[in-house]
């Protein structure tokens, strides 16, 4: 009720005014591809949700005015819930699941079944058609099984080529495509793909003006406190500093190639700030981190 109570506070003259200071970007972006990763980490399930979700109404808004999102989104702890349930362990090598047989079965059952359709049904309730795909869907996600260092990661694939015309078609359509991370290769194999690594990709297919990374932290930090705009070079960096570890390096990789591939710009952001989106887009500041590509801040 603080929020509300906040809000209610605010005259009808400031409502206006903050309207008003959103045209210029709402101006820039009109028609322009913006690619949200929403995080397994932050997506809410039925039982949890006491609202229509913060990130899809975000994100409608981004719809109506004039801008075409596309959604990837992950699930991770939906997976690791329903293994646990099964009796089978989740596996992990630096943050990367370890994708036997049959956790594939849970991931696709996870993420291309009740993840995907769990927002494909907010989306429908919140009066805004979407459709639900993975990347198998229309060939959207070639991929290679994944090599790694620290062993052998099983059903783990990384993208070596986005087919996007399907998502071209969807968008042409009106509709918001909502795509779980899930590619296919050559024989027709299915993997798990990390999320933040095909929403990068897929980014860069589309020439996305933006890649957002919504994510369980405020955004790439340093010293207690979050870095509100950096360049490939300072990632680079900040690798080699271990300023950035973890599960953050493959989000920065993201970032990365989605630049390399041809996205403008990405951003880092924690989705669980009510209204992050908005407030990364359409203020002047931010509250994540903008990783910059060839021009200065948007």
């Amino acid at each position: 009720m603080e929020t509300l109570n906040t809000i209610a506070e605010i005259s009808p003259s400031e409502k206006a005014q903050v309207l008003i200071e959103a045209l210029p970007y709402i101006q820039k972006f009109a028609g322009k591809i913006v690619v949200i990763k929403y995080g397994g980490s932050t997506i809410q399930s039925d039982a949890d949700r006491q609202e229509i979700d913060p990130v899809i109404l975000d994100i409608i808004w981004l719809k109506q005015v004039g801008l075409q999102p596309v959604v990837v989104h992950g699930g991770g702890k939906a997976i690791t819930k329903l293994l646990n349930a099964l009796g089978h362990q989740a596996q992990f090598v630096d943050g990367l699941r370890v994708t036997d047989g049959p956790t594939m079965e849970v991931v696709e059952m996870v993420l291309g079944g009740q993840v995907n359709k769990q927002l494909v049904a907010a989306f429908g309730a919140a009066g805004c058609p979407s459709v639900g795909l993975t990347g198998v869907d229309g060939n959207l996600l070639h991929v290679q099984k994944k090599q790694h260092d620290g062993g052998d990661l099983g059903l783990v694939g990384e993208v070596t080529h986005v087919q996007p015309d399907v998502l071209h078609s969807i968008l042409a359509g009106g509709f918001i495509p909502v795509i779980a991370p899930i590619g296919v290769d050559e024989h027709g194999t299915r993997y798990n793909v990390n999320a933040d690594s095909a929403a990068g990709a897929i980014a860069g297919a589309l020439s996305a003006e933006k890649l957002i990374l919504l994510t369980d932290v405020p955004g790439i930090m340093k010293n207690g406190s979050v870095l509100s705009e950096v360049s490939a070079g300072d990632i680079a960096n900040l690798i080699g500093e271990g300023v950035i570890h973890g599960g953050m390096v493959p989000k920065v990789e993201a970032c990365l190639e989605a630049l390399r591939c041809g996205a403008r710009h990405v951003h880092i952001l924690n989705g669980n700030e009510r209204h992050a989106l908005l407030l990364e887009v359409f203020t002047k500041n931010g509250i994540g981190t903008l990783v910059r590509g060839g021009e200065q801040t948007a």
